[in-house]
């Protein structure tokens, strides 16, 4: 019957006083048959409904409710695949803490366990999905405790704290390594690496030490990551991140109409106030803000990019802020004092000095398709060569050359070697920066200069070309021992053709990253074409409750009808409602929690 009573409870409507006055009638109609339940219960006895006299009475029999239902939770260990659940870290937690209960009191919640309510209910503020912790059956299990204070259903009480204790363990898992795993996982949910890390934590918030502060030291500690948690913040504290989501009419159908929808979008966005949607100069004016801020050509017009980007509601806008902060999470790292960032979907190359950036340039990166995408790294850049030649990729000999004039082509038996001599032709341009790594990637020059102002540079064969490479190529051997500077460097190069090596004593940091989302050094915070379509495949299992093996859900997406406008792909997933938390039923009187 108690079961049941949950289930109902879960099922309740939003309306917080007509579900109180339900709840009133479930619980007394249930309080009634208790009595004649008995006979289900022939596997251990109901646990008690009264009044405590006091908090130690109250402690004193959820201790004694804990030591026995705790160790039996089912957990799951694997060493062959080094997994471990949850429900581990909890028996060894209560173990060490003699099974008091940490977040429950006869007053429902302790001070401890009102907070941590508190931040699973707003887990947006730190990029997390609060769905991933049960919340609704929270809700439920402390509304219905509060329906019958001041008397305690201990059946409850216990589920409140193990759910809460769940809520914790996985909420600082996900801060530490991220929501998602892989397409073989899903979801994070193996503490195996980590159980001793949390349970020394769940030890130190036990005996008083700042819920906020425990889970800030999982965070990544650095200044970029800093920034960017501070926008999100901002973003989930102005904005309703569960709205409709916004439709903008075809500018080439209806003109005026998608005129009107931009005025609306823009006023959701916080970039034109709702009363000047009719006001022409400030429509135009915030409509080419929002194009600038969002990576897109600052035209006033409404492009298929334009309109894309105007599109992403602000439960979207939230989706790609935390797959962007689980980015961080998952491969956590510090940044140097000096060192070279380069997002990708940004297509910029920034030179950071002590946290200040001291020369940004255009990039173009790899095509988006399977064989040619820039890949993500971390090395240093050891290496500065003037006026290089080109040894061609086996890939583009076989698949693209058409003709070898001007190459040198060398062949031993099915071998062909083609190398192209330095020159102002030459595929590389006058500079090559060079770094380790496995993928044989590194930054050059191009003759192809035009590509560097065009909104969609995903046009490399993998390697990053870069705008204006000379100036970079002066700065970063000026940052190491090279008493040289950009006009000398000008003059070598243009006296005379000639490779021209020059090595740097130490390397310089160069980091290769993903973010479709990212806070610029003045705190401003940018969207950026999904040119991989790598988030759709976070968010399907971190939202869409996607499970590992299924198919992908249908995209709502336009083709772009032309090469130019491939940037305006925007992955909209339809998102299927999750199932409804629920609680099982075992045979016995032990609740599994998955």
């Amino acid at each position: 019957m108690l079961r049941f009573m949950i289930k109902a409870a879960a099922l309740l409507p939003e309306n917080k006083y007509l579900s109180k006055i339900i709840l009133l009638v479930i619980f007394a109609f249930g309080i009634l048959l208790l009595p004649s339940c008995k006979s289900c219960k022939k596997h251990t006895e109901a646990l008690p409904v009264n009044i405590p006299g006091s908090d130690s009475e109250f402690n004193l029999e959820m201790t004694k409710i804990l030591k026995d239902y705790i160790p039996r939770l089912p957990s799951k260990v694997v060493d062959s695949s080094k997994y471990l659940s949850w429900q581990e870290v909890a028996k060894e937690v209560y173990k060490n803490n003699q099974y008091h209960p940490v977040w429950v009191s006869k007053n429902i919640l302790s001070d401890k366990g009102k907070k941590l309510f508190e931040v699973v209910n707003t887990a947006e503020y730190y990029g997390l999905n609060k769905n991933l912790y049960s919340v609704k059956i929270l809700n439920t299990l402390r509304d219905s405790l509060e329906t019958i204070a001041p008397a305690v259903d201990y059946e409850l009480a216990k589920e409140l704290e193990t759910y809460l204790t769940r809520a914790f363990c996985e909420m600082a898992l996900h801060l530490d390594h991220g929501m998602f795993a892989d397409t073989i996982q899903g979801v994070n949910s193996n503490f195996w690496s980590s159980k001793k890390k949390y349970v020394e934590l769940f030890a130190a918030v036990s005996a008083g030490s700042s819920i906020d502060n425990a889970f800030h030291s999982l965070e990544p500690q650095n200044p970029i990551y800093d920034r960017y948690m501070k926008a999100l913040k901002d973003f989930v504290s102005k904005n309703n991140i569960s709205t409709e989501p916004i439709y903008i009419r075809d500018p080439k159908s209806d003109s005026a109409g998608a005129v009107n929808d931009a005025r609306k979008a823009l006023v959701v966005h916080h970039y034109l106030a709702d009363s000047l949607q009719q006001d022409d100069s400030a429509f135009y004016a915030s409509l080419k803000q929002f194009q600038k801020d969002n990576n897109l050509n600052p035209d006033g017009k409404i492009g298929m990019m334009t309109q894309k980007t105007l599109e992403r509601d602000n439960s979207l806008k939230f989706q790609l802020l935390a797959v962007n902060a689980d980015r961080w999470r998952r491969e956590d790292y510090t940044v140097p004092d000096r060192y070279v960032w380069v997002n990708l979907p940004s297509c910029k190359l920034r030179i950071i000095e002590r946290d200040s950036v001291k020369m940004e340039k255009n990039v173009v990166i790899g095509k988006a398709d399977k064989s040619h995408p820039t890949p993500t790294l971390n090395s240093g850049i050891d290496n500065i060569i003037l006026w290089p030649s080109w040894s061609v990729p086996q890939s583009i000999i076989k698949k693209e050359m058409k003709s070898f004039k001007g190459y040198n082509v060398t062949k031993t038996g099915n071998w062909t070697q083609v190398i192209q001599p330095p020159g102002p032709n030459n595929s590389l341009g006058a500079v090559k920066i060079l770094f380790p790594n496995k993928y044989s990637v590194y930054l050059h020059d191009t003759p192809s200069k035009y590509l560097f102002k065009s909104d969609y540079r995903a046009q490399s064969h993998g390697c990053v070309r870069v705008q204006d490479p000379l100036e970079v190529a002066a700065y970063l051997m000026q940052m190491d021992t090279f008493k040289i500077t950009y006009d000398s460097l000008l003059a070598l190069k243009q006296s005379k053709v000639q490779t021209k090596s020059f090595k740097l004593k130490k390397p310089i940091p160069v980091f290769f990253k993903y973010f479709t989302a990212e806070v610029d050094w003045d705190g401003k915070l940018h969207y950026y074409t999904d040119v991989y379509k790598r988030d759709i495949e976070m968010m399907e299992y971190i939202f869409g409750r996607k499970k590992p093996g299924l198919p992908p859900s249908p995209l709502a997406l336009k083709q772009p009808s032309n090469k130019d406008s491939v940037a305006a792909w925007q992955f909209i997933p339809v998102v299927e409602k999750p199932a409804k938390d629920s609680v099982k039923i075992l045979p016995d009187s032990s609740q599994k929690i998955n």
